[in-house]
């Protein structure tokens, strides 16, 4: 499956913005994929733990931003997204969130990547997170195998079910990973 990522440069931190540009990245999905939507109808709406949908639309999104970027991801089927652009870090605070939340296998990758390993793990992790609408916090799989290699194909926890997760490459200090349940879906960046 093909799905569209939205992108947009500048302060985006008044959540108004953010939803107005969310509603305008599905609505311009929506128009080029040849599906009706009411903004008056398809109303923005929030999962249990904050997952976002559109009511009465059957296209799922995502939502991430980090310093002035901004990314929505849209398409046919549940999918999640993170971005995050490498900035100073306390690094007491990335130790603890190392040794507190990341399997043995990620805490190798971290020291053997520094804080690129970091990023690259914690965008996976983010985007499974939205992807299943459970969160960060939740049960997660080992992001990295036992070769020391980030997985692509993950397991679901709890389920019998498996997901994608891939980096994309953006810029060398941007980092960003999307989750979706096709291992051939895609991603195409759109303005």
């Amino acid at each position: 499956m093909e799905y569209k990522v939205f992108v947009y440069e500048g302060d985006t931190s008044k959540d108004d913005l953010s939803r107005r540009l969310a509603v305008d990245a599905v609505k311009a999905y929506c128009s080029a994929a040849g599906i009706a939507f009411d903004e008056a109808r398809n109303l923005m709406r929030e999962g249990e733990k904050g997952k976002p949908y559109m009511e009465g639309l059957d296209v799922e999104f995502n939502v991430s931003h980090s310093g002035l970027l901004w990314m929505c991801m849209v398409g046919p089927a549940p999918c999640g997204l993170d971005l995050q652009v490498n900035r100073e870090i306390n690094i007491k605070k990335y130790n603890k969130v190392i040794q507190r939340y990341f399997t043995p296998n990620e805490q190798d990758f971290c020291e053997r990547y520094g804080i690129e390993g970091f990023f690259r793990i914690w965008t996976h992790r983010e985007a499974f997170g939205k992807f299943t609408g459970r969160g960060f916090y939740d049960k997660m799989p080992d992001f990295v195998g036992d070769d020391g290699l980030l997985k692509i194909e993950v397991e679901i926890p709890g389920t019998d079910r498996v997901a994608y997760v891939k980096d994309e490459p953006i810029a060398p200090d941007i980092f960003m990973a999307y989750c979706t349940e096709g291992e051939d879906d895609h991603v195409v960046f759109t303005e």
